[in-house]
This record gives C-alpha cells, sequence and structure tokens, in this order.
C-alpha cells in the first residue's frame, strides 16, 4: 500500500510539475509575442516619424532635372512675371539634342517669402537680358531662397543679389 501511496504522489508531483513548466512556456510565448508586436510597433512609429521628418525638412527648391511626366513646352518668354509651371521647369532642365536647347536655365526668385531690394527684380531682368533666351526668369513663391540659379544637374541659391556669382553660374553652364 506504502508502494502505491508513493506512486501516487510521485504523479501528482510529476503532473504539478507539467502543469508549473507549461504554464512557464505560456508566459514566455506571451512575453516573446508582447516584445515581438511592441518592436514591430516601435519599428513602425521609427519609420513613419523618420518619413514625416523628411517631409517637413525638404526644402522646394528648382527641380535641376527632369521627370517622365514633364511638359514638352518651354516658358512663353524669356522675362516671365509669373511662375513657370513645375513640369515645364523641369523640361527647361532635359538634355539633348534635336529640338532641346543646349544651356537652357532658369533664374528664379521668392520675393513673396523673403525680403527683396527695391532693385532684386529689375537688376535680374538686366542680367538676364543680356544672355540669350534660353536663360529664362521667373518668380518662384514657395521657394526656399530668396534667388534660386539651375542649370542641368546644377544649384545655386543665393540669399543676395550677387551679379558675379549669378554671370558666372550663367557662363560656366551657357555651353555645357
Amino acid at each position: 500500500m506504502a508502494d502505491r501511496k508513493t506512486r501516487y504522489e510521485r504523479r501528482q508531483r510529476a503532473g504539478e510539475r507539467r502543469l508549473k513548466e507549461s504554464r512557464t512556456a505560456r508566459l514566455l510565448n506571451l512575453r516573446r509575442v508582447l516584445l515581438i508586436v511592441t518592436g514591430g510597433l516601435g519599428a513602425v512609429a521609427i519609420v513613419a516619424g523618420g518619413i514625416y521628418l523628411l517631409a517637413i525638412n525638404t526644402k522646394e527648391l528648382p527641380p535641376t532635372g527632369f521627370g517622365p511626366n514633364h511638359l514638352e513646352s518651354f516658358p512663353p518668354r524669356q522675362i516671365n512675371t509669373v511662375p513657370i509651371p513645375r513640369r515645364e521647369q523641369e523640361h527647361v532642365m532635359e538634355r539633348g539634342g534635336g529640338h532641346h536647347q543646349r544651356g537652357s536655365m532658369l533664374v528664379q526668385y521668392n520675393c513673396l517669402d523673403y525680403e527683396c531690394e527695391p532693385e532684386l527684380v529689375e537688376k535680374l531682368v538686366e542680367i538676364v537680358q543680356s544672355y540669350p533666351p534660353n536663360v529664362y526668369m521667373a518668380p518662384y513663391p514657395g521657394m526656399d531662397a530668396k534667388i534660386a540659379l539651375t542649370a542641368p544637374s546644377r544649384l545655386t541659391t543665393l540669399e543676395t543679389l550677387d551679379e558675379e556669382k549669378i554671370r558666372e553660374f550663367i557662363d560656366k553652364n551657357l555651353s555645357r
């Protein structure tokens, strides 16, 4: 009888041990799942935060290249008093032979968001008119610079009117 009682107690202890091991395993699995979910949510939060920071820190500047949806037209005149649509600016940046004008570039200014000197626009007109008609000028409200000079794959921004730098940029890129 003592032997039976010992076997019974041993089976009870083994069952309790298995039950305890099972509970421990379930808790470990639950912790593992919580860690994976928390880590995944953390990673999503970091990626979303990074995208947000990129979006708010992305500066609005004229294009220096072109995309597949650019307009196949040039600005209506050399000196423009209204902004040139971005897709048309991209066409100015497009390179190649045929009907594309080599050396095309843009001189743009933002006097809406920046305090411009009274003679800034007149001086830019004077500079741009001294070059061939493929050097275009236009306002660019919302741009993150007072003055932007763009040629294919090249961009220079200026916070003040610097005729020497403007002419140097145009001369350097006119025959490229």
